[in-house]
Formats: C-alpha cells, sequence, structure tokens
C-alpha cells in the first residue's frame, strides 16, 4: 500500500501525528483561495459524485462537499486520519469516508465524475500509478484534479539562510520519502494516463510578512521538529528563528515557491 503522510507521522498518536494534523489543517485553510476556483473550474457544482483521493484530515474533502450537491467520497489508507475526517465532517450528509489504497482504488472503472486529489502525488511511491487508477474510476468525459502539488526547485527565499534554506528547499520532504519536485512531472503523469491535459501554477500571488507570521506561528512546533530532525544544534535554530522573525517585523522577508496544478479530461 502506498504510504501516507499519516501513516509517516504516526509515530505518537500524542505527539508527532497530532503536531501534523494540526499542520494539515491550517495548510487546507491557508490553500483554500487556490484550491476552491480549480474546484469550479472542473465543474464540482454540477456534477453527481466526486472522489478525493487520500483525503486526510477530510478537510479539503469539506470544501469540496460545501460546492456541490452531489455525493463526495473521501479515501484515505490511514486508519487514524479516517477517524479525524469522520469528527471533521459534521452535520455534512453528503460525504462518506472509507479506508483504502490510491494503488488500487477499490472502485468498478467509470464511477466518478470527478476524481480529485491534493499534496497527495508527491507522498506517493508511484505517483503515475495513482494518477492511472484516478483515471480508470472517472467517468468518460469526466474530470481528473490534481489541485495542489509544490516544487521546491522553484522555491524562492530572502533573506538568505545557507544552513536553514536546503532543509525548507525540498530536504526534509525528501527525508520523509517524498518529492520535492513533484509539480514539474504532473503533466507526464496526466498524459501518460491518456489525460487531455492542463498544467498551471495555483498560487500567484505572494504572501504579506503579517501573513507569513501568522502561518509560521501556527505551525511553529512542526518547523522546529523538522529542523531539530536535520541535525541542526538549538543554538542555530534559536538564531535563525530570531533574524527569520526580525526581518518579517522588518518587512523585509520574501517567501515563495510554486504550487502547481494539473486538470485532465478522460477521453
Amino acid at each position: 500500500m502506498t504510504q501516507t503522510l499519516g501513516n509517516r507521522f504516526k509515530k505518537d498518536i500524542n505527539g508527532d501525528f497530532q503536531d501534523f494534523i494540526k499542520k494539515l489543517q491550517l495548510q487546507a485553510i491557508e490553500t483554500a483561495e487556490e484550491r476552491i476556483p480549480l474546484y469550479l473550474k472542473v465543474g464540482m457544482k454540477d456534477v453527481d459524485s466526486i472522489l478525493d483521493v487520500g483525503c486526510g484530515t477530510g478537510i479539503v474533502t469539506r470544501d469540496i462537499a460545501n460546492l456541490t450537491a452531489g455525493t463526495v467520497t473521501g479515501i484515505d489508507e490511514s486508519v487514524d486520519m479516517i477517524d479525524v475526517a469522520k469528527r471533521v465532517r459534521h452535520d455534512h450528509d453528503n460525504i462518506d469516508f472509507c479506508i483504502g489504497d490510491a494503488n488500487h482504488l477499490p472502485f468498478c472503472d467509470d464511477s466518478f465524475d470527478i476524481t480529485c486529489c491534493n499534496l497527495v502525488l508527491m507522498w506517493a511511491k508511484n505517483p503515475q500509478l495513482v494518477v492511472n487508477e484516478m483515471t480508470r474510476v472517472t467517468k468518460k468525459n469526466g474530470m481528473v484534479l490534481a489541485s495542489l502539488e509544490p516544487d521546491y526547485g522553484g522555491k524562492l527565499h530572502y533573506p538568505e539562510n545557507s544552513k536553514v534554506d536546503p532543509i525548507f528547499a525540498g530536504q526534509a520532504i525528501l527525508d520523509k520519502g517524498g518529492d520535492p519536485h513533484i509539480g514539474r512531472k504532473l503533466r507526464s503523469f496526466f498524459v501518460k494516463a491518456g489525460l487531455k491535459t492542463e498544467i498551471g501554477i495555483g498560487n500567484n500571488r505572494i504572501w504579506s510578512c503579517e501573513e507569513d507570521k501568522a502561518y509560521y506561528l501556527h505551525a511553529r512546533d512542526f518547523y522546529i521538529k523538522a529542523l531539530k530532525n536535520a541535525g541542526l544544534t538549538q543554538n542555530d535554530i534559536d538564531d535563525w528563528e530570531y533574524h527569520y522573525l526580525k526581518s518579517l517585523e522588518e518587512g523585509t522577508q520574501l517567501n515563495f515557491f510554486p504550487q502547481f496544478y494539473a486538470i485532465g479530461k478522460k477521453l
């Protein structure tokens, strides 16, 4: 089975996993402005059935359910993630959650009008197989959407830090078994799956320093832990954090990395 993010961080249900849930929930909120226009673009408002592959905490699935009167199915291989997702669902009666492997989706061919994923392919051991499976379960003339897949090779950051920048420019993702350069590969995956393909970059707006600071403070524990896991000393981390926050207060900090999307029509 594909090793999901949830399973990667399930070392301690009261430690790493809970920190990771917090990070995912914040990430889903912060990226809504990039994802929701894509959901509208592929016509989610007007379809009967949608599959959300690698649904994780279910917050993204809930965003989708808010846009449609159709049925939304969220699938993830992590039992713990599905448990979280069921709590997030609240009173949405058009969402179903199930446990399953993205490499072998437990659905018949041509089952869904739209099949989508968000921040999933970068963690898949075989992303081409996942896209092939997403295509298989999508109806003819239906749509396949990867709404957000980053490419850290295009990351821009200033002021620079020679010790920390390589970690946040993809090394931390690579160390956990992900592909930090997945964004540039989306077109290849979708075309090879037989889809009529459109590629784009969803995040055209660069955050203000105030937005960057708010995001960092919400997710601080996650970032500090990543730096410690990468072998930085506490002095290194303290020095980086001091200068990072100082540049945000001064309004001189700039962070950007491209987040690609792919839309494919099944012919």
